[in-house]
């Protein structure tokens, strides 16, 4: 089980609120392999599933979740992987990485390479609940422009 059996991933530059510009980090390079938990100091996190500005979580185009976080009894979801630039949420790809939720209210991930560098996997320690929730799937396309604050 993934909520058991997961690496550590404790970046504190991939918080939503670095807005450092100096540093720009590229998980393009990573050798993902398995199951992912996210913490920023220590403190448990999660990929955030709302458009993050860009150049935020330490990188150019900043990697959030679209289709919102399951709940524990959905099992292994699947969820596309979008990028933020040029004013598009999802400018950058969208990619499929499998999402669990775990008892104890933390999720965990399996991450996969993202298409393009300067891109990583943002984290938020804000508002995790893992209860049952309603998703509205959302399409992004070239006419259907979703501009981020």
């Amino acid at each position: 089980d993934p909520c058991y059996n997961y690496n550590k991933l404790d970046n504190p530059w991939r918080s939503i609120n670095n807005t450092d510009a100096s540093v720009r980090n590229c998980d393009y390079y990573v050798s993902w392999s398995g199951w992912y938990r996210l913490f920023i100091n220590g403190l448990s996190a999660r990929i955030p599933d709302t458009c993050v500005a860009q150049s935020r979580c330490g990188t150019d185009f900043p990697l959030w979740i679209r289709g919102g976080h399951p709940t524990v009894t959905d099992g292994v979801v699947t969820r596309d992987v979008c990028g933020h630039w040029n004013n598009y949420c999802c400018y950058y790809g969208s990619f499929p990485i499998k999402v669990k939720a775990c008892p104890g209210n933390y999720y965990v991930y399996e991450l996969v390479r993202p298409t393009v560098c300067n891109s990583a996997y943002c984290a938020d320690t804000g508002s995790i609940n893992t209860s049952s929730t309603t998703v509205t799937p959302v399409t992004i396309s070239p006419g259907n422009v979703t501009h981020c604050v």
